[in-house]
């Protein structure tokens, strides 16, 4: 049996010399992530996938992280921040999530969303697609993390968007970020 950590990643290739194709089919992890990176690959979006990171191995005092942001019409665009360590490159990204696409988001709230705070824990997969394919992943000043990427979430379908859906699936297949709720925001 083979054991995925943040500290030993064995590559896909590495699996394949190893164990040969069947291994790698017979590998729900693998499975899942095959399945989630055609999925964004169809919608055109930036697929990355990874285990969460908690204190001290990020750059926040909490594998959850509130940041105020902007408002449109008066609804705060407000952002739950947490790092994962890539399992496709090992590399450490921050990923901004739109806390206004969480099924219980608050805006009157100044705290993570509440299925953000207790699905999102330390040393958990999570599956993410960028929307916004063009700009990620981009340079983060942060002392851990050195990228970072975003629009993790639905466009609303919106046929005139520049983006592409995207999404944030848990390991147990629960999509946190696809509440339509705020899609007027962005007619």
């Amino acid at each position: 049996m083979f054991y995925l950590s943040r500290f030993s990643l064995i590559s896909t290739g590495m699996l394949l010399a190893l164990a040969g194709q069947e291994c790698l089919a017979q590998n729900p992890v693998s499975s899942k992530v095959q399945q989630y990176q055609q999925m964004c690959q169809q919608t055109n979006g930036y697929f990355q996938y990874g285990m969460v990171n908690a204190p001290p191995e990020t750059d926040y005092d909490q594998v959850t992280y509130f940041k105020d942001g902007a408002s449109r019409q008066g609804i705060p665009i407000s952002h739950t921040h947490i790092e994962i360590t890539s399992g496709l490159d090992n590399q450490v990204y921050d990923v901004a999530i739109d806390n206004v696409f969480a099924a219980d988001y608050d805006p009157n709230s100044r705290e993570v969303p509440p299925s953000y705070a207790t699905q999102i824990s330390a040393g958990s997969s999570l599956y993410f697609c960028s929307g916004n394919p063009e700009q990620v992943p981009y340079t983060v000043p942060q002392d851990i993390a050195k990228q970072g990427f975003d629009w993790v979430h639905t466009n609303c379908e919106s046929p005139n968007s520049k983006y592409a859906d995207g999404f944030l699936f848990t390991d147990s297949g629960v999509n946190l970020s696809n509440s339509h709720q705020y899609c007027y925001l962005w007619p």
